[in-house]
């Protein structure tokens, strides 16, 4: 009788413990398949992103091992035991295989050794099985395979570089040592109390593993969202760049659109100090374009124009400004050079771009007008000087320079051509 009452009660405690177990394997099964779909839910809009659907296929693995411990008592026990080890012993290389499928990393044959210590762990722990391994001794050589399979995520883990993912590493870490830890404790339990350990309901500490193993679910998709939080706003930027530099440059040339140029040509007229050689603007103007159009039509044009715009850039210093104002109109804003220094630069443009062959086999003319600038003044004004001289070479006979030059700098003549570059044909 007195038995009979002892036995009520440690019955009682057992059955708590196994609907305590129940319970957290419940709590997995929810966890785990809620985590799948909020990492699927933010996947599907962006389905380019590699990995993401291993990241998706981790929480499905450890929310169907779950549902399948549930099932004890309802399916054989092999069966259970089995399939629901099978799927924690891939969910390590599943990790990682999402890792490396995001980061573009090779994943053979690196990986290849993940996926096949992850199946000789699960071999042999179906070896023991059969071998007729007590709880006890199944749960240390599952603890010690597992902890195996946490190391060598762990060694790859350790190695990701990036500034940008040092969070997302951090989370991970975090992960691997809170499932490491609970795996070693509940090891160390179950080597103390190896004779008294007949089965889980035994076994103290598993729902102790069960949600570390969830919290550690909860880490790696923060990390799986943070990395797509990441990498969208990497495509953002580059979005942004993309945009700004179709905004700022033309698409066919390659040099400033107009309204770029003006901002930044006025920057540097409004940073010049009084000590330093004047600035000096050059427009170019393509001779008889409207005539190229007409008579070799708009491709043969626009050939002409972004070789011209080649040339311009090549000359460029990393200071000048280069831009193109419309049509065949391009401009230039070279700092700390002299009138003198700005007509030999604009005679060499003229020259190299006389090496630019139309089909008809002629030579591409180009006219400069060039003014010099003082620190501060608008660019309006020296605008409409330079096209002034622009418009005085054109009425010279097209083909050369003439220049607005307040410091009388300017040397008369036209440019020789005999130092022309490697002629491009049209």
């Amino acid at each position: 009788m007195h038995g009979a009452r002892l036995k009520a009660p440690f019955d009682s405690f057992k059955l708590m413990i196994f609907l305590d177990i129940r319970t957290s394997y419940f709590f997995a099964f929810v966890s785990h398949g809620l985590l799948a779909i909020v990492v699927a839910s933010f996947w599907r809009s962006g389905r380019s992103e590699r990995g993401f659907a291993w990241w998706i296929f981790d929480g499905v693995q450890l929310s169907l091992a779950s549902l399948l411990l549930l099932c004890i008592g309802t399916l054989p026990p092999w069966l259970i035991l089995t399939s629901s080890n099978l799927l924690i012993f891939a969910n390590l290389p599943t990790i990682e295989t999402a890792l490396r499928a995001f980061f573009r990393e090779p994943a053979w044959p690196g990986l290849s050794a993940r996926w096949a210590v992850a199946m000789l762990i699960f071999a042999a722990w179906v070896m023991a099985m059969e071998g007729g391994w007590t709880y006890a001794q199944r749960v240390i050589g599952f603890s010690a395979a597992f902890l195996i399979q946490l190391g060598l995520l762990l060694a790859y883990v350790v190695n990701l570089r990036g500034s940008g993912n040092r969070l997302a590493k951090g989370l991970l870490l975090t992960a691997i040592f809170l499932v490491g830890t609970a795996v070693v404790v509940r090891m160390g339990y179950v080597l103390r109390h190896m004779d008294a350990m007949r089965s889980a309901t035994d076994d103290w500490l598993l729902p102790l593993l069960t949600f570390a193993a969830i919290f550690a679910a909860f880490l790696r998709t923060c990390c799986a969202l943070l990395l797509m939080h990441s990498r969208v706003e990497q495509h953002l930027r580059a979005a942004h760049r993309d945009i700004e530099r179709r905004a700022n440059y033309d698409q066919q040339t390659g040099v400033m659109s107009r309204a770029y140029f003006e901002v930044q040509a006025q920057g540097m007229l409004d940073k010049a100090t009084p000590g330093q050689k004047p600035t000096a603007l050059l427009l170019l103007d393509v001779d008889h374009f409207k005539s190229v159009n007409d008579t070799f039509g708009h491709l043969v044009g626009d050939d002409l124009l972004g070789k011209l715009g080649q040339v311009l850039r090549q000359n460029a210093r990393s200071h000048d400004l280069v831009g193109r104002l419309g049509g065949d109109e391009f401009v230039m804003l070279l700092r700390d050079v002299s009138g003198a220094a700005a007509i030999e630069f604009a005679e060499r443009i003229i020259v190299q771009t006389s090496g630019i062959l139309m089909p008809d086999g002629r030579s591409v003319s180009l006219s400069v007008g060039i003014c010099s600038a003082v620190p501060g003044q608008a660019f309006a004004m020296i605008y409409r000087l330079a096209d002034a001289a622009l418009y005085s070479a054109k009425q010279a006979g097209r083909g050369r320079v003439a220049a607005h030059d307040p410091f009388h700098l300017s040397r008369a003549g036209a440019p020789q051509r005999a130092d022309a570059s490697a002629t491009l044909d049209l």
